[in-house]
C-alpha cells in the first residue's frame, strides 16, 4: 500500500491560524489512525515544495504558517508525522512519471487543473502502471479535492487524465479526515475501526454497530429521532440506533414491517424480546 500526501490541497484556505490549526489536527489524526492501524505501508511526501510553493494561510507559504502556530507540541506533532514517526519517502528519489507528460485532474467545477509534476502526477502513474496495488490520497481539510466518492462513505474521489487522452483516465481514493479514513479502511481492507467506548456519555455511530454490515442492512429514507433506519434484507426488519442511550445503556430498536416493535437488540444485534413494547412503533410510509 502507498500513501501519499497531497500537497496540492494546500490552496491557501484558511484565513487565520486558528483554521490552519484545526487543519493540523485534523492532518495529525489521520496518520496516528494509519500508525495505528496499517503496518504494510509507505507514506510518499514531496521534498522541501510542500513548504516553499504551497499556501496554507492565504499569502503564506506552508512553512510560515507552520511556524504561526503557537502550540509548540501540535507543531512538533506534525513534523513528526511528515518526517520522523512514519519514515516517509520523497517520491522524487524514486520518481515513475515522465516531466514529459501531463496530467490533468477534474475538479468540482467540472474543469480541470493542472497537476504535472506533482505527487498526483507520480501517484496516478504507479496505479497506470501498477493498478494491483492500493493507493490512498490524503488531504488537508477544505480543499477543492471534495468530489464525493460514489462508494466510499466521507472519502472524495480523484480523476486523474494523462496525456489529455481519457483511456489514461485515473481514479484514486482521497479523504481529509479521520472519519472517512475509518470508512475507507473498512470498504477497501475489511479492517473495522469503529469500536464503541462503553463510557461514552454520546451514543454510537452506526457504523459503530451491526448496521455497518452493508451486504445485511440497507439505509432507507426513513428516519427516527434524528437517526436513519435499516432495513435488513434476510428478514424485513427494520433497525434505529436508540438517539437517547448512551454507554453501557447503547442499544438498537427493531421493528417487523408493519413498524411494530420487536425488541431492543444490543451493539452486535442480539435482539432482547423481554423488552419489546407493544405502544412503541415507526411510520414507513
Amino acid at each position: 500500500m502507498e500513501i501519499f500526501i497531497n500537497e496540492v490541497s494546500l490552496e491557501g484556505q484558511y484565513v487565520n491560524d486558528a483554521q490552519f490549526k484545526d487543519a493540523v489536527i485534523a492532518f495529525k489524526a489521520i496518520f496516528d489512525l494509519i500508525n495505528e492501524k496499517l503496518k504494510d505501508k509507505q507514506i510518499y511526501k514531496e521534498d522541501s515544495k510542500l513548504y516553499v510553493n504551497y499556501d496554507a494561510m492565504k499569502g503564506s507559504n506552508f512553512n510560515e504558517s507552520l511556524n504561526n502556530i503557537k502550540d509548540k507540541s501540535l507543531k512538533q506533532a506534525l513534523i513528526n508525522v511528515i518526517f520522523n514517526k512514519l519514515n516517509s519517502k520523497e517520491w522524487r528519489k524514486e520518481q515513475v512519471h515522465s516531466a514529459t507528460d501531463s496530467f490533468d485532474c477534474l475538479m468540482t467545477n467540472e474543469e480541470y487543473k493542472v497537476v504535472n509534476d506533482t505527487s498526483l502526477a507520480e501517484v496516478a502513474e504507479r496505479k497506470l502502471q501498477n493498478s494491483s496495488s492500493i493507493y490512498l490520497l490524503i488531504n488537508f481539510i477544505n480543499s477543492s479535492f471534495n468530489l464525493i466518492h460514489p462508494h466510499i462513505t466521507n472519502c472524495c474521489l480523484v480523476t486523474i487524465v494523462k496525456n489529455n487522452d481519457e483511456i489514461n483516465c485515473i481514479k484514486l481514493d482521497g479523504l481529509d479526515n479521520k472519519y472517512a479514513l475509518e470508512y475507507w479502511l473498512e470498504h477497501t481492507l475489511n479492517l473495522s475501526c469503529s469500536v464503541y467506548d462503553e463510557v461514552s456519555s454520546d451514543p454510537p455511530r452506526d457504523e459503530q454497530t451491526i448496521l455497518r454490515e452493508k451486504e445485511r442492512f440497507q439505509r432507507t429514507k426513513f428516519r427516527y429521532d434524528g437517526r436513519t433506519i435499516y432495513y435488513e434484507v434476510t428478514t424485513a426488519r427494520y433497525w434505529y440506533v436508540d438517539n437517547l442511550h448512551s454507554g453501557k445503556a447503547a442499544h438498537l430498536e427493531v421493528f417487523n414491517q408493519a413498524g411494530s416493535h420487536l425488541g431492543e437488540a444490543d451493539l452486535e444485534g442480539n435482539i432482547n424480546e423481554s423488552k419489546r413494547d407493544k405502544n412503541k412503533t415507526i411510520s414507513l410510509s
